[in-house]
């Protein structure tokens, strides 16, 4: 008998799920914001993020103060992943009303809330 998955495992842990989940739908991000995101220590999200750079998912770049992550482009199955990434991230409601409420972009300077 096979042992059914939960799909907010599928990948390790929940922890692990989610930060490949809020990249995949981010595209470009960075620890602090996708701590901030799952509400999650920020240590355990950037260990979450050093494994996955170790296993070649996840790449970094530093851009001025922060690391900038993305899904590695080289990786051979990057296309799959991501389709699977966001055929689950249709399940994480509130991740995606958290995501759609975010201001990712500067405000322009003097500019009202």
């Amino acid at each position: 008998m096979i042992d059914v998955v939960e799909p907010s495992k599928l990948f390790g842990s929940r922890v692990r799920t989610e930060v490949l989940l809020l990249i995949a739908i981010l595209e470009e991000t960075y620890a602090s914001e996708l701590a901030a995101i799952s509400q999650r220590r920020l240590y355990s999200v950037q260990r979450v993020v050093e494994a996955l750079e170790r296993e070649g998912i996840v790449v970094g770049r530093v851009s001025g103060r922060e690391r900038r992550l993305v899904i590695n482009p080289r990786l051979p199955f990057r296309k799959e992943l991501l389709a699977l990434l966001v055929r689950m991230m249709v399940q994480e409601q509130s991740l995606m009303e958290t995501i759609n409420s975010m201001r990712r972009l500067p405000r322009r300077k003097g500019k009202q809330l």
